[in-house]
């Protein structure tokens, strides 16, 4: 699974073009755990990448763009055709933003590049600049 692709990648109209949603949902990201959690799933790139998971997460606020709605995402968690390491992974993420509650001992469901990027959101969460995550080599 590669972990930088952008769900952005359709071709936008000619003209007034509107951010890609990544830019958008980060812009509209006003609190640490929203940046995160926003940057996590960014960093995913899957999830963010399929309508349905848009459709649960991203709401339009007229001028002030699209945002994510983590409460309608948490309603829907269960009703989404996800995998076992998708859930949970998500539901980390709620957990992180503060609208769900899951067990960090859920992580060992993970594969080994969400593992990452959730390790990554825990330790941005945390204000930690100095403790990097990564492969070993």
């Amino acid at each position: 699974m590669p972990i930088s692709r952008d769900p952005d990648t359709a071709v936008p109209p000619p003209g007034d073009e509107p951010p890609p949603l990544s830019t958008a949902l980060r812009r509209g990201a006003v609190t640490v755990r929203d940046r995160a959690v926003v940057t996590a799933l960014v960093e995913e790139g899957v999830l963010l990448g399929r309508a349905d998971v848009r459709r649960a997460l991203v709401v339009e606020d007229g001028a002030d763009g699209p945002r994510c709605d983590w409460e309608g995402l948490a309603r829907q968690l269960y009703a989404l055709e996800l995998s076992s390491s998708e859930r949970v992974f998500l539901a980390l993420l709620l957990s992180m933003v503060g609208v769900h509650q899951t067990s960090l001992s859920r992580v060992h469901e993970l594969d080994e590049d969400r593992l990452m990027v959730v390790l990554r959101a825990l330790i941005q969460l945390s204000g930690n600049s100095r403790i990097a995550v990564g492969t070993r080599v």
